[in-house]
């Protein structure tokens, strides 16, 4: 029994996934039973008898008789078979009698009256090749048609390219500065006929060619053998070249990852305007020195009014002669500051550097300004921690460290209060100017430096000062090779520090 159950259920499997038509008719062609693929194309609701989808049921008639009367299977081609999902197909038609057998006896019963009909497409491995070769078709077309696609996407890419390589290099041929852009290995890769006439740059092509080797002096000046590029960032210095002064703007190129991959340099050729700078700083040296010789006379006689060494003076005239003094001092002080930034400017300004003890340094623009904090009704505090020294001028450290100093007290209203710090940090010395003034804006802190710059608002528009103080006090601290930081809060006040370097024997 196990057997005969075993093969049951193997030949149910032939019959459920058979890739033929498999029908069990009777002698009359009656579809008795059919495997899932006939009982797809020959439907229930459409067939029931053979005879009715073929277009020759004779011969359908004639099979089954003679299998029956032969007991032999008879194959029948070509029939026509009408299906439900084509409208005909030529088959071959293969019928097997089903033998009965008698249990008991175990022999042959009487004629069968069952049969095994198989509907088996022609050339059916060819229609498989051709089924397959139709599907390759239609991939090849799908394929055919994508890259047809793809192609002319390239091609349309490669024109956006291309017209934005044209106008990239249109706007770099066409501006004003000249233009190099160097790999990390300092070869050029890019620049423009501006960059190749302000430092006479040979003919031909240039790319790839190393900018040491073109222009050894530019590459020297932007120590392309000696400083890393990874700690490169954007710098400016001035490169006097040929009789020529050019402004170089040095910025790293970086990849996707923030590594950096070249240098961007923008030439600025500033030989007229360096010309009239030097024209200008000259004429403020003159008129600057000009007006002090009859300022200083003018200064010496009103003292001697005040005096009375020239006569009597009353309280009323003394009171003019206080105001003419005061504004005498004004200008004294303005034509100071201009000599001042024109020296700097012009890179004349003499320092005698020394030992500088922070301390006294403190010790004195307190002593110097407190009359004027006092007479303002200011807190005034002085909070020194160590007595630390420094390397530099100690005339032009006064000097900016006054300025600082004036600047907070004239920006305090009464009633606030301005302290002096100094401390160590870090190998530097820190000096700060902190006051409860009326702190400064975001807009005006990007100009705080610039000559002649006044912050301008409500609150400050009858405070007098030239815009130089802090553009002379910067420029000082840069020559010691410190710098001007500054922490502000509009409303709240502000804190300017400067940082020098400790001094070490």
């Amino acid at each position: 029994m196990k057997e005969l159950f075993e093969r049951s259920a193997y030949l149910q499997a032939l019959w459920d996934v058979a890739s033929e038509m498999y029908l069990v008719l009777d002698r009359d062609g009656t579809i008795l039973d059919r495997n899932p693929l006939a009982d797809k194309l020959l439907p229930v609701s459409k067939v029931n008898s053979l005879a009715e989808a073929i277009a020759e049921p004779d011969a359908l008639r004639q099979a089954l008789e003679e299998s029956a009367i032969q007991n032999r299977p008879v194959s029948i081609q070509p029939l026509t078979v009408s299906l439900a999902a084509e409208a005909s197909l030529e088959i071959t038609l293969r019928v097997t009698p089903i033998r009965e057998v008698q249990r008991s006896a175990g022999v042959d019963a009487s004629p069968p009256e069952r049969f095994l009909a198989c509907l088996a497409r022609k050339s059916n491995e060819l229609d498989i090749l051709e089924e397959t070769a139709r599907l390759n078709d239609e991939r090849v077309e799908r394929l055919r048609e994508r890259l047809t696609l793809v192609s002319r996407e390239l091609v349309d890419r490669t024109l956006q390219l291309a017209e934005q390589k044209n106008k990239i290099l249109t706007i770099i041929n066409g501006m004003g500065d000249g233009l190099i852009g160097c790999d990390d290995k300092g070869r050029m890769i890019q620049y423009n006929d501006t960059a190749r006439k302000l430092l006479s740059l040979p003919e031909g092509d240039l790319t790839q060619k190393a900018l040491s080797g073109v222009c050894p002096e530019l590459a020297e000046a932007l120590r392309l053998d000696s400083f890393p590029l990874a700690r490169r960032t954007q710098e400016e210095l001035n490169f006097p070249y040929r009789n020529k002064e050019i402004r170089v703007g040095v910025s790293p190129i970086f990849d996707d990852r923030r590594h950096a991959v070249g240098l961007v340099l923008i030439l600025q050729d500033r030989t007229k305007q360096a010309e009239v700078d030097r024209m200008k700083s000259d004429l403020i040296s003159i008129v600057s020195h000009e007006l002090r010789s009859p300022l200083t006379s003018i200064k010496g006689y009103i003292d001697l009014m005040i005096s009375g060494d020239l006569g009597e003076v009353n309280d009323s005239m003394r009171s003019y002669l206080s105001i003419i003094s005061s504004n005498a001092n004004r200008l004294a002080a303005l034509i100071d500051d201009m000599l001042d930034l024109s020296r700097i400017e012009s890179g004349k300004l003499t320092m005698t550097f020394g030992k500088v003890d922070v301390k006294y340094l403190c010790d004195y623009v307190y002593l110097t300004i407190r009359p004027q904090a006092e007479q303002k009704k200011l807190r005034f505090n002085l909070e020194v921690q160590s007595r630390a020294v420094v390397s530099g001028d100690i005339d032009r450290l006064q000097q900016a460290l006054t300025n600082l100093v004036s600047n907070a007290i004239k920006y305090t209203p009464v009633g606030g209060s301005v302290t002096i710090r100094a401390a160590g940090q870090g190998g530097n010395i820190h000096i700060s100017v902190q006051d409860t003034g009326f702190g400064i804006s975001e807009e005006n802190l990007k100009r705080l430096f610039q000559k002649f710059f006044r912050v301008k608002n409500e609150q400050t528009r009858n405070i007098g000062g030239t815009g130089l103080g802090l553009c002379i006090a910067k420029s000082i601290v840069e020559a010691h090779e410190g710098q001007i930081l500054v922490e502000t809060r509009e409303g709240t006040g502000s804190t300017f520090t400067i940082v020098l370097p400790e001094y070490h024997s």
